[in-house]
């Protein structure tokens, strides 16, 4: 046989070699992302993300939050872990989960932002939810910076105290829903209030604003939470 053709059914058949595999590598590729993204395709799972993104949560503690059946709580659980989302740890009879790395919680914050901005329907919910608690005028990330420099605010964080106790922005004071109005001689009406909570999609803080609104306070709703600004510190410290 002459010699080119010999090269040539060589190549050919070569080529046809690569870009098999090549086609493997890519079903591979994107079987791994979409198995990625079906895990967090639930909204128990979602809502279970927000929880851990405050600090590690039992599952008993997740429980009670959501009202999942137990055997329920642990079998989403147990899905994102096996697609390294979350992380356990045991301590006795109790079972501990938190968020894998803060990697994800900066992918998850972004899918949220981009979801409201582009999903028509979830941005007429959120406006819904701030006019019916008055809390349309909310303060971002960065004006509340300047305001806490200015000392001219008070920083109330509204999630569960054991949520603080993790983790809460610099300068807070903690002020937990169910204790508000025991605490309302703590709050001074000669600052502004700002209060926050877990982040975009939690009520506490509109309930917050809604509530101290009507007994004369002037306050507002943070736009953001506690998560945000950890992702917002740890780009500033890198």
């Amino acid at each position: 046989m002459n010699k080119w053709i010999i090269l040539f059914t060589f190549a050919t058949s070569n080529k046809d070699y690569i870009q098999m595999k090549g086609r493997e590598f890519k079903d591979a590729i994107y079987d791994g992302l979409s198995k990625l993204l079906k895990a967090l395709s639930n909204p128990y799972r979602l809502e279970i993300i927000e929880m851990l993104s405050q600090g590690e949560k039992s599952v008993e503690g997740i429980v009670q939050v959501t009202g999942l059946s137990f055997a329920n709580a642990s079998q989403h659980l147990q899905v994102m872990k096996n697609n390294n989302i979350v992380k356990s740890r045991k301590e006795g009879h109790y079972v501990y989960y938190s968020i894998v790395n803060d990697d994800f919680l900066v992918m998850y914050q972004q899918i949220g932002k981009y979801a409201v901005r582009e999903v028509a329907e979830l941005e007429r919910i959120m406006n819904r939810q701030r006019e019916d608690n008055k809390s349309t005028d909310a303060v971002s990330l960065n004006e509340l910076e300047s305001m806490i420099e200015n000392d001219n605010v008070l920083l109330l964080d509204v999630r569960p105290s054991i949520e603080f106790e993790f983790g809460h922005i610099a300068g807070a004071i903690s002020v937990p829903m169910n204790e508000m109005m025991d605490k309302l001689k703590l709050l001074s009406k000669n600052k502004e209030i700002v209060a926050y909570c877990r982040g975009p999609f939690c009520v506490l803080a509109d309930e917050a604003v809604k509530i101290l609104t009507e007994q004369g306070y002037n306050i507002r709703r943070l736009d953001e939470g506690y998560p945000e600004w950890k992702v917002k510190q740890l780009k500033v410290n890198i």
